[in-house]
């Protein structure tokens, strides 16, 4: 005989088996989390959803498979990626079918899941009434039988009660050993092993590649130090690779080689950030507040800026950021999509209409974006031309709008108007007279498209500005003595040039260079 429990063993028991069972989320290690609170929980929520693939009833939170360690990096990626948890659940669907999800729809494929319980939970209470008829048919024979002739039971009623429970209980066995065993796997994934193979084959090749286009953009750099050529595909290599540490040094080197391009500078930005888990660091930050000092309108370091604002709770002004960015982008370009998402995700966690909101520039409507997508090149070109046009008339009313100018002077240079992209870049340095790096930006389009001879007016106009608020800085004694030889005054232009050279590292890049540049003269 089997004694039940004392109630201070049962506590006991439930103790025992609560400190013996894993804590939830056991398998997810240290590394997988993520910086930010907010996606780490929306991330622990989503796992929660997704079945291990190799596992048997167990989500992807709960398995230290490595399957699931790979899905669940998976989801992290694409959240860190600015994806909705809808468009995650959808995209994992799409790979490894509705089998991926802990609670699958009802569909063809899955109505043996859902309707076996109900199957079994209708047999069961079939065979309690079966068996509570018969004990009361029975109960009845014998009360009659003590008054008349015994009734006998219908023949066969035991038989038919056993083999209705016999039925069911083989039904649920079988149901069992097909789908519902611990130590099979799931059918769906035995489906697709020869795809799942497939595609792990596929991407060892595309990292097989990777790691060979890095080792060949590493050679190349160490060849051609002073090529910026190739330390940007370096960096660019390393990135793919997932390499922060060197993207972040080729980054460096290139921004050393073009004594500090806001451009470069603002992509060394972004490798920082991505480098800590999408994070806009305080380093980051620093760095992006310099590099919008030098040109407002570097659109890697305004998204960041919108960023920083988003992480900080400051919705307001991210929207107000991301929608100068818009007004400063091209209706086509590749961010415009992802800037629209990012603002809808700040309105939406500020409560905020952002069409509301004062000082914000409003960019191109989501109708003119769709419609730039599905013109032609030719009129897409038309369109960018039109608005650009109307641009340019608008700044010749309002000469101060020094953004406008750089706007106007962005979208010349996607037109490969070149000429048209120096009056735009030397009517913000107008605009901003007291701004050196204006100045400088301006003569350096010059110098670059060689158009200095055409703009000697302006050139020299620039140059008294950069002289003035600048005249140590490098790029400043260089543009002097570059116009000045264009001049054919060779004697200022030897003098501005010895100056810069006496000022340079023995091992600046371009010291040979100038040097080769002064003998000549």
């Amino acid at each position: 005989m089997i004694r039940p429990l004392h109630p201070v063993r049962l506590v006991f028991l439930g103790i025992v088996l609560l400190l013996a069972t894993p804590p939830a989320g056991f398998a997810v290690t240290p590394e997988e989390l993520l910086a930010d609170q907010a996606l780490e929980t929306r991330a622990r929520a989503l796992s929660k959803q997704l079945r291990c693939l190799v596992c048997q009833n167990q989500s992807i939170d709960d398995s230290d498979a490595d399957l699931a360690r790979d899905l669940r990096i998976e989801v992290r990626r694409q959240l860190s990626g600015g994806a909705s948890d809808d468009q995650i659940i959808a995209n994992l669907r799409a790979t490894y079918g509705d089998y991926v999800l802990l609670n699958p729809p009802v569909s063809p494929g899955t109505y043996i899941l859902w309707g076996a319980p109900v199957a079994i939970l209708i047999g069961g209470a079939a065979i309690i009434l079966a068996a509570r008829r018969r004990r009361g048919d029975a109960e009845t024979a014998r009360d009659e039988s003590r008054t008349q002739t015994a009734v006998p039971l219908p023949p066969g009623t035991g038989r038919m009660a056993i083999m209705l429970g016999s039925l069911v209980l083989a039904t649920s066995l079988g149901i069992y050993l097909m789908i519902g065993r611990a130590d099979l796997p799931g059918q769906p994934l035995a489906e697709r092993m020869a795809e799942l193979a497939a595609a792990a084959a596929s991407e060892g090749t595309a990292a097989a590649a990777q790691q060979a286009a890095l080792a060949e953009a590493r050679a190349a750099a160490a060849a051609n130090p002073n090529d910026i050529a190739s330390w940007l595909r370096l960096a660019m290599a390393a990135a793919a690779g997932g390499e922060s540490n060197t993207e972040l040094a080729a980054l460096e080197q290139a921004e050393t080689l073009t004594n500090g391009d806001p451009a470069i500078r603002a992509m060394r930005a972004e490798a920082m950030s991505r480098a800590a888990d999408g994070q806009v660091t305080v380093p980051v930050r620093t760095l992006i507040a310099d590099i919008l000092a030098a040109d407002p309108a570097e659109p890697r370091a305004l998204f960041l800026s919108g960023l920083a604002a988003y992480q900080d709770g400051n919705y307001e002004a991210a929207i107000a950021i991301w929608r100068q960015l818009q007004a400063l982008s091209a209706p086509d370009a590749p961010w415009m999509e992802l800037l629209a998402q990012n603002i809808a995700d700040a309105a939406q966690a500020g409560g905020i209409d952002p069409g509301t909101l004062p000082g914000t520039v409003p960019g191109p409507d989501e109708e003119t974006i769709a419609a730039a997508a599905e013109m032609s090149a030719e009129d897409r070109t038309a369109m960018i031309k039109g608005m650009v046009d109307g641009l340019a008339a608008r700044l010749a009313e309002t000469p101060e709008d020094a953004a406008g100018w750089r706007r106007l002077a962005r979208a010349y240079i996607v037109l490969e108007r070149t000429a048209d992209a120096a009056t735009a870049l030397i009517g913000a340095a107008d605009a901003m007279p007291d701004d050196a790096m204006a100045q400088l930006s301006a003569l350096e389009h010059l110098m670059v498209n060689g158009l200095g001879q055409d703009f000697t007016p302006d050139a020299g106009r620039l140059l008294e500005r950069a002289a003035r608020l600048a005249p140590d800085n490098p790029e400043t004694l260089y543009a002097g003595g570059h116009f000045a030889r264009l001049a054919g005054d060779t004697g200022r232009a030897r003098m501005l040039w010895q100056q810069l050279f006496d000022r340079l590292p023995e091992d600046a890049p371009i010291r040979d260079q100038l040097q080769a540049a002064i003998d000549q003269l």
